[in-house]
């Protein structure tokens, strides 16, 4: 299609015939932010990605543009996007926007919205490569770019940016932080949060979903989830870690457990500009001392992989480093004791040892458990880290800002390689300013190649060159990726939890195989 082939699949549920009750979702997650699909975090986005319709959905194992509300996508030149909108999909019938259909003038506002929403924390796309979204027609959204950029249509098919809201309220600025409404296969039920969660079917809907209703219970930290599974009242469960996901699988022969690789990770973030962390040796000498092995048995119950500038996880690992790359980098075949030796020496001459910093932590009990242990292991080599934990926006707005000396990073789930490849390139993550203080003119050449170049395979060698460059740079040393766990009673058909990252949220194809007396016993 014009200057680069767009794969394009079509978006359907299972095409049962509706029916089948209401699935129970239960999770220690929390809601996150209200109900606003552009704000939303956490569970929440489970919730709002099922309410909310969307343009297409990229996928994220090959890219495929995969139709949702758009009926064709095209690209006539490398900054210019045609979007043509199905003629079957219409809102929710309630308030304000009453089963009207879905227009190109809904989607140009709804890129608006993002773009200005002052909650909104990533939209550098929306910020620094957008010139225009506007609607020719009721049924044709244009979208140009200030310049050649192959992560458009990610961005106009996130999970976050890509939910469409009626003209009606954003034009009356209607709060959508409990919920609005939607185009999806699901609307709003009874909501109580942040406990409970409650989708009706939405019959109107182009393909209607098998599932009357869903629902969500959210657990908080004193309450054990395992008891309403065992007890069937939740029917599937989203498990805190490997210790309660193997709890789940012991409880019934009928329950089927399931682990899927995660897209997050984690990583030790310096400021370059700052001592000691300034100078490359010290920034060595952390790579080495931290104990990974240590980490992912202590925190990950020995359940994670070690991880390099892009998680191995995404796409089977066609953008990534191979493991052995990363594990050269990272003390190559030195045994422990002599990775500690090399890191004291590094110290010594950078005249670092026992140097104090703080190390900022999100006030999060798992990430403090974390941290606890990496400051254990940088005292055994030689530093003397001080950990800070701060509140969640605290410590994003000092992230964002650069202001700390070491920080522990938590990374969303990745959907593409351009996102955490931009913690690395000068402009950082928001195009603006990096948050380490970090700049290569060698990595930022490569990084701006891979957003020209339609080619997969060409882009990804421009994206493994830039991550050779930046894993001996080490403005980040990287941890580890670990997994999620999920656990359903085996009368729940077509739960396809191993769908990769977004792809899961959106999913409304399941049923219930229940005897007309309801749940079995």
């Amino acid at each position: 299609m014009g200057i680069a082939a767009i794969a394009l699949v079509g978006c359907s549920s299972s095409n049962k015939q509706p029916g089948g009750g209401t699935l129970r979702f239960g999770t220690s997650v929390p809601l996150g932010s209200g109900l606003d699909p552009q704000v939303q975090s956490g569970t929440g986005l489970s919730i709002v990605a099922r309410v909310y319709g969307y343009l297409f959905h990229v996928d994220p194992r090959d890219d495929a543009v995969i139709l949702d509300h758009a009926s064709s996508v095209e690209q006539p030149d490398s900054t210019t996007y045609l979007v043509r909108l199905r003629d079957d999909v219409r809102f929710h019938d309630v308030t304000p926007a009453r089963d009207r259909a879905v227009t190109a003038h809904d989607v140009a506002l709804s890129i608006a919205r993002y773009r200005d929403n002052p909650l909104v924390v990533n939209k550098t796309w929306h910020t620094a490569v957008l010139d225009r979204a506007e609607a020719i027609d009721d049924r044709t959204l244009r979208v140009t770019t200030k310049r050649p950029y192959v992560y458009t249509l990610h961005a106009l098919g996130d999970i976050t940016a890509g939910a469409i809201f009626p003209r009606e309220s954003i034009e009356g600025k209607v709060d959508a932080t409990s919920g609005g409404p939607g185009s999806g296969p699901f609307l709003f039920g009874k909501r109580t949060p942040p406990k409970r969660i409650a989708l009706s079917r939405f019959d109107a809907y182009r393909d209607p979903a098998n599932l009357e209703g869903m629902d969500w219970q959210i657990f908080s930290n004193g309450e054990d989830p395992l008891t309403a599974l065992a007890a069937k009242a939740i029917d599937i469960l989203t498990c805190r870690d490997k210790s309660e996901w193997d709890r789940a699988a012991r409880a019934s022969n009928d329950i089927v457990a399931h682990r899927q690789p995660s897209l997050s990770s984690l990583s030790l973030g310096m400021n370059v500009t700052r001592p000691p962390f300034a100078d490359a040796r010290v920034r060595r000498a952390v790579d080495l001392i931290i104990d990974r092995q240590r980490l992912i048995d202590q925190i990950a119950f020995g359940d994670a992989d070690p991880v390099g500038p892009v998680n191995e996880h995404l796409a089977d690992g066609f953008w990534a480093l191979t493991r052995q790359e990363v594990a050269q980098a990272q003390g190559g075949p030195l045994s422990f004791d002599d990775r500690l030796s090399e890191a004291r020496r590094l110290l010594e001459a950078a005249g670092a040892v026992d140097a104090p910093f703080s190390l900022q932590v999100a006030d999060d009990a798992q990430l403090g458990d974390v941290a606890a242990a990496i400051a254990a292991d940088l005292r055994r080599g030689g530093l003397f880290p001080i950990i800070q934990p701060l509140p969640l926006l605290p410590w994003f707005v000092n992230f964002r800002g650069g202001d700390f000396g070491m920080t522990l990073i938590s990374h969303l789930p990745y959907e593409s390689p351009d996102s955490p490849m931009r913690f690395y390139h000068s402009a950082g993550v928001d195009a603006t300013t990096n948050p380490f203080g970090f700049g290569d003119d060698a990595i930022d050449r490569l990084v701006e190649r891979s957003w020209t170049e339609p080619e997969r395979e060409t882009r990804r060698d421009a994206l493994l060159g830039a991550q050779r460059l930046a894993i001996e740079s080490r403005p980040m040393v990287h941890l580890f990726s670990g997994a999620s766990y999920s656990a359903a009673w085996n009368y729940v058909d077509d739960w396809q939890p191993d769908l990769p990252g977004s792809l899961a949220q959106y999913d409304y194809g399941q049923s219930l195989n229940l005897p007309v007396t309801g749940r079995p016993d």
